[in-house]
């Protein structure tokens, strides 16, 4: 008997997998997913499962909706309510302070990653919010976590022109990226600065293929002060009387444990986002998003062969990015943003082939999302309504919801909360953009609203509209469609994308709509441990 026993175990301990592999692509929806020519990460959906969407936070935020995804519950268990949310405790701080929700300062509920680690699964993660700051909550000694988004950024994006350089000679000169002095010389093909050689090379103009990402940027630069960091130079023009030099931005890799000076001497450089400023064009700019995918996968690589853990956590920027910045274009039929988008299509596939091959046959891997993403032409300030309607001073807006300034906040004046905020909701329904109101009362079972940082009252707003502030106007004019998120979790251009392959999952599997809070539950279960400790969600493997 004791022999059975022990084959069992033995069979079911194989059944699980070496490595679970979990990697949110920011802003990538539901409905882009199935419509966007990434043909690896449909191939790889296609021989697992897949969800019908997932259900994201609300408001559909990146912030709130990864700690969805990290602790398998809503702001009102996780403390993470929104990108940017009331400062805590409330009897210390007015309600227009804010918090930056990406940091981990009040995530109140456990993330996988720890989860795993206590139970003796070793973890790796990658750039995902709420890694850092690095405190007891979110931390353990079989997890290492990094991040480069909420640390120190020494020197941003930079581009120059000639004008910019100081020279010190006919051919030598030097400039300050942030608080760094780089010296540099002229050259005939281009500049030579702290000895990387930099050559001038014309933007890009064939989409990716299969050249290499980012193949006219510098070798990296590392610096040893004021923290260490790898940054790149690219020249794309340059002649006798001017030049145009990008130089990428000096970031901080902060490493809950170990020397983040190995990565960066083996792997390179952090971007993190791309540039989207003046001097550049669409194209030389959709260089550095070749540069940061390059990165961000040369990281993951290396992550994985150093630590081999059991879970591994990644992210990546670009999709949310492109959505941004081109999605209400491209609704408009306009060209550059529909070539801008095939453009970022074909660099996602590329990190995704790159990912496919650090997953083994005993592997499994998980590609999931935030939020989707949806054109908008038109705006209303609501904090300019409320302003209207007298509730100024009692009420104001936080990301598709509005926030009382109720007793219980420091200087707070209002002491009948119901009767405020229903004079709040018959303010805002007077203007037939917005669709519907959600209260915390009502509707917190259904999307997760409620607790310390959640606001009074949350809204929906037609389609084509999102908020935007501009005093003295209640529909302030876009200066162009954009791409945005933020709305109704359900709606069905918020949901985001899920599908999971390996071994343990039979091709063309199909599951419905699920949550974000499902997401950590589920990779337990691949796991074979127990979900995480404030987890509200369910796997949907039984």
């Amino acid at each position: 008997m004791n022999r059975w026993v022990a084959c069992v175990a033995l069979l079911t301990q194989a059944a699980f997998a070496d490595t679970v592999f979990v990697f949110s692509l920011d802003g990538l929806g539901h409905e882009l997913f199935k419509t966007a020519p990434l043909k690896t990460l449909q191939r790889l959906a296609a021989k697992g499962a897949q969800a019908d969407g997932i259900q994201p936070a609300f408001p559909s935020t990146t912030a709130n909706s990864h700690a969805a995804l990290w602790t398998g519950a809503y702001g009102d268990v996780s403390g993470i309510s929104a990108n940017s949310q009331p400062r805590l405790p409330r009897k210390d701080h007015t309600f227009r302070e804010r918090n930056n929700g990406y940091r981990a300062d009040q995530l109140t509920a456990e993330p996988i990653w720890v989860t795993a680690a206590r139970q003796g699964v070793s973890a790796v993660v990658y750039q995902a919010p709420q890694v850092f700051p690095f405190g007891p909550a979110n931390t353990h000694a079989k997890a290492v976590t990094l991040n480069g988004y909420q640390t120190r950024q020494v020197a941003p994006h930079q581009v120059l022109k000639r004008s910019d350089l100081q020279f010190t000679s006919a051919t030598d000169f030097h400039f300050q990226h942030g608080p760094i002095t780089l010296r540099g010389t002229l050259t005939a093909t281009g500049l030579r600065i702290g000895g990387i050689d930099v050559k001038a090379a014309s933007a890009e103009t064939a989409l990716v293929g299969s050249r290499p990402l980012a193949r006219h940027f510098s070798a990296g630069l590392y610096l040893a002060d004021p923290v260490p960091a790898v940054i790149y130079f690219r020249l794309f023009a340059y002649t006798k009387d001017d030049l145009l030099l990008y130089v990428s931005p000096a970031q901080e890799m902060g490493i809950s444990q170990g020397d983040a000076r190995l990565l960066l001497k083996a792997a390179g450089g952090f971007i993190g986002n791309a540039y989207n400023g003046p001097l550049l064009n669409d194209w030389q700019a959709m260089e550095t998003t070749e540069l940061l995918t390059r990165q961000n996968l040369a990281h993951t690589a290396w992550l994985q062969r150093h630590y081999q853990p059991g879970l591994f956590i990644g992210y990546l920027p670009v999709a949310d990015e492109l959505g941004h910045r081109y999605a209400g274009l491209q609704s408009t039929g306009d060209e550059t943003a529909i070539r801008a988008l095939a453009w970022g299509f074909g660099i996602i596939e590329r990190w995704s082939q790159g990912v496919a091959k650090l997953v083994g046959r005993r592997d499994h891997l998980v590609i999931t999302a935030d939020h989707g993403m949806t054109p908008v032409a038109k705006a209303v300030n609501v904090n300019e309504i409320l302003r209207r309607a007298g509730l100024g001073s009692t009420a104001v807006h936080i990301y598709n919801s509005v926030l009382l300034n109720t007793a219980d906040w420091k200087g707070g004046t209002v002491t009948d909360r119901l009767a405020t905020r229903t004079r709040v909701q018959a303010a805002l329904a007077a203007y037939d953009v917005f669709t519907g109101f959600y209260t915390p009362e009502e509707h917190g079972v259904r999307y997760g609203i409620g607790g310390a940082t959640a606001s009074d009252l949350y809204f929906d707003l037609k389609p084509g509209y999102t908020v935007r502030e501009q005093v003295g106007e209640v529909f302030p004019l876009l200066e162009k469609p954009v791409g945005v998120h933020g709305f109704r979790p359900d709606r069905s251009d918020m949901l985001a994308t899920l599908f999971v392959t390996g071994p343990r999952l039979r091709p063309g599997t199909k599951w419905p709509r699920l949550r974000s809070i499902d997401v950590a539950p589920l990779v337990t279960t691949l796991l074979g441990i127990a979900p995480p400790r404030d987890a509200r969600g369910q796997s949907p493997m039984r």
